[in-house]
């Protein structure tokens, strides 16, 4: 709850118009219709401005908020609300438009308003996700790839750990243009490789068809692109990154999360301090129970699932990385739990943990040590710089990255 205003605006938000209301602690309201185009939100910044508005309410809907939102967020205070917050708040007249509504409970302050991060996390959010998704949509182009291999009689990933890498590439683009068995075994030079010679003979010999050719080629077209745009996000992250190296220090001195994966928790968390302690955070990330109350008797279901995915997932993930891994106390409570609750119990019980600990080393600036007291020391992302840096900003990206950058004398 808020304290009372004395003009407050209730903005009502379609995918096309935005109903607007001015309500004033005299009761008397005015109203007004936007669209949601430039034109239109840039109206609305004026007409806010005009009306002297203490503070803007709308509810979330679904990503029709965030235009009037960012266009007005600087001017005034700006408040989402869920709209199951306010669905059954008592005194509002069936006639009364949503727009009037929205404003009335604003100037009152009865509403409980969603955390939305400011502008620089949202930013950072939309690069991280993105991100993901391309390594999503590459990872789509490889199991493809893999199904016609398959498909085709090529057994080519019995043989090969990553048919992706350099030698696998080799044979399936050589197999795609039609090259002779014996011709393609002759551009392989890993001396690993090699020792396998007679079994990649006997996994490629399928029958590749001019449509699963032209698939294969398609895709691998793809993986190239998609792979040029993930590492132009890749470097657009680490410069984002590096504006907070202790943080990202921080979070990947826990086992089991690297760059990528600590981008992610940081960008989906934002600022640690908005989380009164780990349970708010865990109950945001959607990993916590749901209670259940008949009775009198109190029963804990499935995790909620509510909140941020992206920061859900990658939890997840990073517990079964940190339970197939070495040996560490994250491990050892994972196998503890799993005696118990079994394999999945488990692993959301070390995604919960891991999260916790999270926000206790950020909120205290502290890093994870095992108990042997030795400290953790995080690998420094890879870098790669534009090739239109100088030197001098070449250094200054290197620095800030982690690494430790010397001048050194000629001979």
């Amino acid at each position: 709850m808020y304290p009372r205003a004395n003009i407050a605006c209730g903005l009502d938000v379609h995918k096309s118009s935005i109903s607007a209301a001015v309500y004033r602690s005299d009761g008397s309201f005015t109203t007004h219709h936007f669209s949601t185009m430039l034109d239109g939100l840039t109206a609305l910044r004026e007409w806010v401005v005009e009306n002297r508005c203490e503070r803007v309410l709308m509810e979330a809907t679904g990503i029709y908020w965030i235009p009037p939102y960012t266009a007005i967020e600087s001017l005034v205070e700006v408040y989402v609300v869920n709209p199951l917050s306010i669905k059954y708040l008592p005194g509002r007249k069936t006639d009364t438009l949503d727009a009037v509504w929205l404003a009335e409970i604003a100037l009152n302050g009865m509403f409980k308003a969603s955390y939305i991060p400011p502008r620089a996390v949202r930013e950072f959010r939309e690069l991280t996700r993105t991100h993901r998704k391309l390594v999503e949509e590459r990872t789509a182009h490889k199991n493809r790839i893999h199904k016609i291999l398959e498909r085709s009689g090529i057994r080519l990933s019995g043989v090969l750990s990553d048919i992706f890498g350099k030698s696998g590439l080799l044979v399936i683009t050589g197999l795609i243009a039609g090259k002779p068995i014996e011709q393609i075994l002759a551009t392989l030079h890993d001396s690993r490789i090699l020792k396998k010679r007679d079994a990649i003979e006997r996994a490629i010999c399928g029958d590749l068809g001019e449509n699963e050719v032209f698939i294969i080629r398609q895709s691998l077209e793809s993986i190239k692109h998609v792979n040029a745009q993930i590492a132009q996000y890749e470097e657009r992250i680490l410069r984002t990154l590096a504006r907070d190296e202790e943080s990202l220090q921080i979070v990947t001195s826990v086992p089991g999360i690297g760059f990528k994966v600590g981008a992610v928790i940081l960008a989906e968390i934002g600022d640690i301090s908005q989380f009164a302690g780990p349970k708010n955070l865990v109950s945001w990330a959607g990993l916590a129970p749901a209670v259940y109350e008949s009775a009198g008797k109190t029963a804990h279901g499935h995790i909620t699932k509510r909140g941020s995915k992206y920061l859900r997932t990658v939890l997840i993930e990073t517990a079964q990385v940190i339970a197939n891994g070495k040996p560490n106390r994250l491990k050892q409570f994972f196998l503890r739990i799993r005696t118990r609750k079994g394999y999945k119990m488990a692993i959301v019980a070390l995604a919960r943990k891991v999260l916790a600990l999270i926000h206790h080393l950020l909120t205290n600036h502290e890093r994870y040590d095992e108990p042997s007291g030795t400290t953790k020391t995080a690998n420094p992302p890879k870098v790669r710089p534009d090739p239109g840096m100088d030197h001098a900003e070449m250094i200054q990206l290197l620095t800030q990255a982690g690494y430790v950058v010397r001048k050194l004398n000629a001979a």
